[in-house]
């Protein structure tokens, strides 16, 4: 299979390529890494000099790789950290309606009540985040 890209096409897919490798990888040691995914990054690298890119990614002679340039990591970081916040911030309003949620005990008629108010305490937490971000946030000491 062959597929042609121009030059703005296979910039973005070198920026996707990064940023699906990040998102998986970054987090991981060496031994859990997601091997399929760096082959993939790689291999989109090694075209990036024929497409008038490899000033993003440098080939790394003493490593054996393509590696992103700092500057190409500076471009594409906000994207990251935009979606971190917003994971943030959806993990910690979720995750406290569901503790609530649970603390409060009670029975519901069908699953649909209890997601509805699963949601209410949700949005309660979302805006509270929204308004005042964590400065009302506190943990309480057991005595």
């Amino acid at each position: 299979m062959k597929i042609n890209f121009t030059k703005k096409q296979f910039k973005t897919l070198l920026d996707l390529a990064y940023l699906g490798e990040w998102t998986a990888n970054s987090i991981r040691p060496d031994d859990e890494r997601f091997a399929d995914y760096d082959e993939l990054f790689q291999y989109i690298c090694l075209h990036a000099k024929d497409m008038g890119y490899d000033d993003l990614v440098p080939y790394d002679r003493e490593l054996n790789a393509y590696y992103p340039s700092k500057e190409y990591e500076e471009q594409l970081h906000p994207i990251i950290d935009d979606n971190d916040d917003y994971v943030f911030w959806e993990k910690l309003s979720g995750n406290l309606a569901k503790r609530d949620l649970d603390q409060e005990g009670g029975t519901f008629d069908t699953l649909d009540d209890r997601f509805l108010r699963l949601l209410e305490i949700e949005e309660r937490y979302e805006k509270e985040f929204e308004e005042n971000g964590l400065a009302n946030l506190v943990i309480k000491e057991d005595n």
